[in-house]
């Protein structure tokens, strides 16, 4: 809430949070677990945004060509991902706020805070506050109670937050000194301050800071969209290609069974000629016997054939893809 009168003292912070405030804070990391490393699942100071859109630490990244994730060729170098960076630095803000003890004062370090600006991005005190609003009387800061945030959620707070950064101008004609960004160039596509607009005339014209951030606005909402409708299609796609191949292991499944069935309707009807030949060479005259060991080594011979036939049927049927399966089966 806006306004000059200092809010009154707070209230005695107790000293370890109620079982709901620390049931609240394990859902709420687990809502922003997405800021981890999504390789190995670790904090980063340092996150870095892959060509391929997926954030990793540098840990992850060393000695690599490609992402590890979805293995894309790693095309323009990773940046660093500032959404995460300041999501992280305004999620330790509202821990502070949460915490059970409450955030101290920026300013003087040692009086509890009662109140954030959201544009200086400070605690303040009562007596701190005093002066930021005198120093400040002419601007119509965002201030909060520390109490009215303590009883909202991470989510709001970060939503809150996500204007209240200033864009300094990036031009080395003051490096001494920040100003406030209010113009963009298109032809520098960076947001540069009144004065070094006005000089800057050679990458004339500009746009309006807030116009052209409302406009990115825009395209992201529509890029949202499209990626929604996108990733609709490669799950329908990706839903299609599994049920194949779902379709093409049950059929070689099928293929299998059959050959191991022809393989032992095979071996059995040899083995039972094998027997017919034993039983008549036992029975036939000594003079018959030359000539029965003869079919009979033949017959021998077949059943080792058939053998071998039946290891390379199974070792076939185990081990053999597609190919081998389509090429060798009508050979065996």
């Amino acid at each position: 809430e806006e306004g000059t009168e200092a809010p009154a003292e707070p209230r005695p912070a107790a000293g370890t949070p109620p079982p709901e405030v620390q049931q609240e804070e394990e859902d709420e990391d687990e809502d922003f677990q997405f800021l981890r490393c999504e390789g190995c699942g670790q904090d980063s100071a340092q996150p870095r945004l892959l060509s391929c859109l997926h954030t990793l630490c540098p840990g992850c990244l060393s000695d690599t060509k490609q992402c590890p994730l979805c293995q894309a060729a790693a095309g323009a170098p990773a940046m660093d991902n500032l959404l995460f960076s300041n999501l992280r630095s305004r999620l330790q803000v509202w821990r502070q706020i949460r915490s059970s003890g409450g955030p101290g004062c920026s300013r003087c370090k040692g009086e509890a805070a009662l109140v954030w600006c959201s544009d200086c991005e400070e605690f303040f005190c009562a007596k701190c506050f005093e002066e930021h609003q005198w120093w400040h009387k002419k601007k119509a800061h965002r201030i909060r109670k520390v109490e009215e945030l303590r009883a909202g959620s991470a989510r709001q707070f970060l939503e809150d937050t996500k204007t209240s950064c200033s864009l300094f101008c990036s031009s080395e004609s003051h490096p001494e000194e920040s100003r406030v960004c209010s113009i963009y160039c298109p032809r520098c596509e960076r947001a540069l301050c009144c004065p070094c607009a006005l000089l800057d005339t050679g990458h004339s014209p500009f746009r309006d800071l807030r116009a052209e951030s409302r406009r990115r606005q825009d395209e992201l909402r529509s890029l949202r969209r499209d990626l929604r409708r996108l990733h609709g299609a490669f799950e329908a796609a990706l839903a299609r290609l599994r049920s194949e191949a779902a379709r093409r292991e049950e059929q070689r499944e099928r293929l299998r069974e059959c050959v191991r069935t022809s393989a032992e309707r095979l071996e059995q009807l040899v083995r039972r000629e094998a027997e017919e030949l034993r039983a008549l060479l036992e029975a036939r005259p000594e003079r018959d016997r030359s000539a029965l060991t003869e079919e009979l080594r033949g017959a021998e011979g077949a059943l080792l054939r058939l053998e071998a036939a039946e290891r390379l049927v199974e070792r076939l049927g185990r081990y053999g893809g597609e190919q081998e399966l389509m090429d060798m089966q009508p050979f065996v």
